[in-house]
């Protein structure tokens, strides 16, 4: 191994292809080259979309890099297993979790039974209203038609 690696062991680089752990190198090459047909900086004109891209392709140019070539895509796989064991040995012996938000970082909470409770019976007399009203529409509907009715059974009895 060299002193300094060609890679960064932090960067998943088969996500950035999106490629499984597997992947042949055919799958490799096939997955590289439909990205950079996606993102090619060249295909954008507004400045940030192409700076955007750009570091886009950077990225998908390093992963490329290292799984085209099998001895660095080794020398990754390697380095990768040693981080995540590292990570699982922290996790073991600390109880800290890598990648887990700090405990100064709001987390969200399941409410409390008694807030669902009021929420549901908030949501039911909605739903009581909506009926209701509804209801209370169609009936006034009926009174109108029925009226109608007798309007115009009324007109005619008084044409000869």
């Amino acid at each position: 191994m060299s002193a300094k690696r060609p890679f960064d062991p932090t960067l998943n680089y088969y996500q950035i292809l999106d490629v499984p752990v597997d992947a042949s190198r055919e799958e490799i090459v096939r997955a590289y080259r439909q990205l950079m047909r996606l993102t090619h900086p060249d295909k954008f004109r507004d400045p940030l979309d192409r700076q955007k891209a750009e570091a886009r392709t950077k990225e998908i140019n390093a992963a490329y890099s290292v799984l085209s070539k099998p001895e660095l895509r080794k020398e990754y796989d390697n380095a990768i297993r040693r981080t995540v064991m590292a990570d699982v040995l922290m996790q073991r012996y600390t109880g800290n979790h890598p990648g887990a938000s700090s405990p100064l970082q709001r987390r969200r909470r399941t409410p409390a039974p008694q807030t669902v409770r009021v929420q549901k019976d908030a949501n039911r007399r909605a739903l009581f209203q909506v009926v209701r009203t509804f209801v209370v529409v169609v009936g006034i509907l009926l009174v109108l038609a029925t009226l109608a009715g007798l309007l115009s059974q009324g007109a005619q009895a008084l044409i000869p």
